[in-house]
C-alpha cells in the first residue's frame, strides 16, 4: 500500500487545507516524513497551501504541492473552461511519484466526491486513481449529518471504504446545540465508523496552524488510526 492518505471534502469552507497541514505536522512529530499536496487548486489555494506548510518547517517546491492551479475560485473543470486552459491530469502523477521518490508520506487535499475535474473525471475518480486510505473532512455545523452520510454512501456504492470522518470548526458557526450532538449522532448513524476527532475553531490558527497541530495531539482517535496506518503502510520513520 502506498505510503499516504486522501481527504475527502463533505462542502466548500470544510478547512481541508488547514486540516492536511495539522495532519501533516501531527504524523512528523511522529517521526514521518510527511507533506501535503493538492492536486488541482483553484482561487489562489495553492497560495494557501505552501504557506502554511512552511509555517510548520516544511520547504516543499509548488509544482509539487500543487502541480495544477487556476486563479479561477470554481471546481476544477469550471476554472479550466473559464481559463481555458485543459487540465494535465499527468502532471499530478509526476508530482506524486516525485514525492513518493523522496520517501514522502502524501497527504492529498481532494475535494468533493463528485466535484468535476473533467466532464468524465470526479474527484472520485482520482481518489480510486491515487489508491490511498481516505478520511471524510465534514463541518461541526447544521447540515454536516446530511453531507457526511451522502458522501460516505456514495463512497461505499463506489467501493470505498473511508477510515472515519473529521469534523472541523466547532465554535465557528455558532450553533453550539446541534454541533455538540452532531459527532456522537454522526457515529451512531455510520456505525462502525467512528468520528477520529471534533476540532475547535480559532481565528489564530491560519497564522499559528503550530496552535492546531497541538490541537490535534489531544484526538486519541486520530492519533491511534494515523499510527495503525502507518505500520500498515510501512511509512519511513525519520
Amino acid at each position: 500500500m502506498a505510503s499516504g492518505l486522501f481527504l475527502v471534502g463533505t462542502d466548500r469552507d470544510v478547512g481541508k487545507t488547514m486540516v492536511g497541514v495539522g495532519i501533516v505536522g501531527l504524523l512528523r512529530d511522529l517521526g514521518v516524513d510527511a507533506t501535503l499536496m493538492t492536486p488541482i487548486s483553484t482561487g489562489g489555494s495553492v497560495e494557501s497551501a505552501a504557506d502554511l506548510l512552511r509555517k510548520i518547517g516544511v520547504e516543499e517546491p509548488k509544482k509539487l504541492v500543487s502541480p495544477i492551479s487556476f486563479e479561477t475560485l470554481a471546481s476544477p473543470y469550471v476554472a479550466s473552461q473559464v481559463e481555458r486552459k485543459p487540465i494535465q491530469l499527468d502532471r499530478v502523477w509526476e508530482a506524486y511519484r516525485e514525492l513518493q521518490s523522496k520517501g514522502k508520506f502524501v497527504v492529498v487535499e481532494g475535494g468533493g466526491l463528485m466535484v468535476p475535474i473533467t466532464r468524465t473525471y470526479a474527484v472520485a475518480d482520482l481518489l480510486k486513481d491515487f489508491e490511498l486510505p481516505s478520511i471524510i473532512v465534514g463541518k461541526t455545523a447544521r447540515g454536516t449529518l446530511n453531507h457526511c452520510i451522502l458522501t460516505l454512501r456514495m463512497m461505499l456504492v463506489m467501493g470505498m471504504n473511508p477510515r472515519g470522518f473529521i469534523l472541523n470548526g466547532f465554535g465557528q458557526y455558532g450553533e453550539g446545540f446541534a454541533e455538540s450532538l452532531n459527532p456522537d449522532v454522526l457515529e451512531e448513524l455510520a456505525h462502525p465508523l467512528k468520528v477520529l476527532a471534533t476540532l475547535e475553531w480559532r481565528p489564530e490558527y491560519p497564522d499559528h496552524p503550530d496552535a492546531f497541530i497541538r490541537g490535534l495531539k489531544q484526538q486519541t482517535s486520530l492519533l491511534s488510526m494515523l499510527k495503525a496506518l502507518i505500520e500498515e503502510t510501512g511509512a519511513s520513520l525519520g
